[in-house]
C-alpha cells in the first residue's frame, strides 16, 4: 500500500467528541493525514489515552497532538480552554461529534428528557461553533462539520427525543451555510447509519423490541469506515456528507415521502403483529 498524501498537513482540527467511536476514527485519519489534532470529551482519562494513540500515528514529528477534558454542552465548561487553545493555536477545521441516543416509548420520556437531548445533541454542536467562529470571520475561512445522523432526516418510533435535536443540527448547518458564504467558511453535515461504537452499544440497552425489529435489519458500518468518508467529504467540500445507505434513503425520503411512510408504517405493523400488539389502525 502507497504513503497517504498529507492532505492536512499544517492544518488544524478541534474534534468535540473525539475521544472514542467515530470522533476517534476521524481523529486518527486526521492525524495520518498530517493534520495537528485536539480532542475534546469529558473522560480525562480516555482523552489521554487517545492523544498517546495518536502521537503514534502522526505523519510527521512537527504535528501537534493535544486535548481538552470539557463538557461541549456547557459554555462555562467548554468555553475558556477552547479559546484559549484557538488564540495559541489557530483552528481550521471545527467537528462537532457530541450526541447520542437512549430509545424509549415516548410515553416515557418526560419534558426534562427532552430538554436534555437537545441540550446533548443540539447545543453540544452550537456552542463550540459560537466559540470558534469568530477566529474563522476573522480570518475568512475555515470549515464546520457537524455530525447529524440519519435520525436527522427521518424520524421512527423510538427516537421522539433523539431526532428532534439532530433535526435541528441539520437546519443550524443550512442556514450557516448560507450565511457564512461572504466568509468563505465550508459547512458539512454529516449522516452516520448505524455504526460499531460505544455509544449504539449503549443506545441498545434500551432499545425495545420494536425498534430493534425495525433497525436490526442494516448491517453496521465500522467508524474508521465512516472515519475515511467524512474525510473525504471535507477535502472534496461537501455540504451533505452521507454514509452508506444515507443517500439513498434520504432520497427517498425527500422524493418519493409517501411510499417512505408506507414502508416504515409496513414494517412498524409486521413487527407489532409478531409481538401481538395491535395493528387495527
Amino acid at each position: 500500500m502507497g504513503k497517504k498524501k498529507l492532505h492536512f498537513l499544517g492544518k488544524t482540527a478541534v474534534l468535540v467528541g473525539g475521544s472514542k467511536g467515530i470522533g476517534r476514527a476521524t481523529a486518527s485519519e486526521l492525524a495520518q493525514l498530517g493534520a495537528n489534532v485536539c480532542i475534546i470529551a469529558r473522560n480525562e482519562e480516555r482523552l489521554k489515552a487517545v492523544a498517546e494513540e495518536l502521537q503514534g500515528l502522526k505523519a510527521t514529528p512537527e504535528q501537534n497532538i493535544t486535548y481538552i477534558s470539557a463538557d461541549a454542552k456547557s459554555e462555562d465548561s467548554i468555553s475558556p480552554p477552547l479559546k484559549k487553545f484557538v488564540e495559541e493555536n489557530g483552528c481550521d477545521i471545527l467537528i462537532n461529534l457530541v450526541g447520542g441516543a437512549y430509545p424509549q416509548y415516548v410515553q416515557d420520556y418526560t419534558p426534562a428528557d427532552f430538554d436534555e437531548a437537545m441540550k446533548f445533541n443540539y447545543m453540544s454542536t452550537v456552542i463550540p461553533i459560537t466559540i470558534v467562529l469568530p477566529h474563522f470571520m476573522a480570518k475568512r475561512s475555515g470549515h464546520i462539520v457537524n455530525v447529524s445522523s440519519m435520525a436527522g432526516y427521518l424520524g421512527i418510533i423510538g427516537y421522539t427525543c433523539y431526532s428532534p435535536g439532530k433535526f435541528a443540527v441539520v437546519g443550524l448547518s443550512e442556514a450557516l451555510r448560507h450565511e457564512l458564504k461572504p466568509y468563505k467558511i465550508n459547512i458539512s453535515v454529516v449522516y452516520p447509519p448505524d455504526t460499531d461504537t460505544p455509544g449504539l452499544k449503549d443506545e441498545e440497552e434500551t432499545k425495545f423490541d420494536e425498534l430493534k425489529d425495525l433497525t436490526g435489519v442494516a448491517k453496521l458500518k465500522q467508524p474508521e469506515d465512516v472515519a475515511k468518508d467524512i474525510v473525504k467529504g471535507i477535502r472534496k467540500k461537501k455540504f451533505h456528507i452521507h454514509i452508506g445507505s444515507s443517500y439513498w434513503i434520504n432520497w427517498a425520503k425527500r422524493h418519493l415521502p409517501w411510499l417512505y411512510f408506507r414502508f416504515i408504517d409496513r414494517d412498524l405493523k409486521k413487527s407489532r403483529k409478531k409481538l401481538g400488539k395491535d395493528t387495527n389502525y
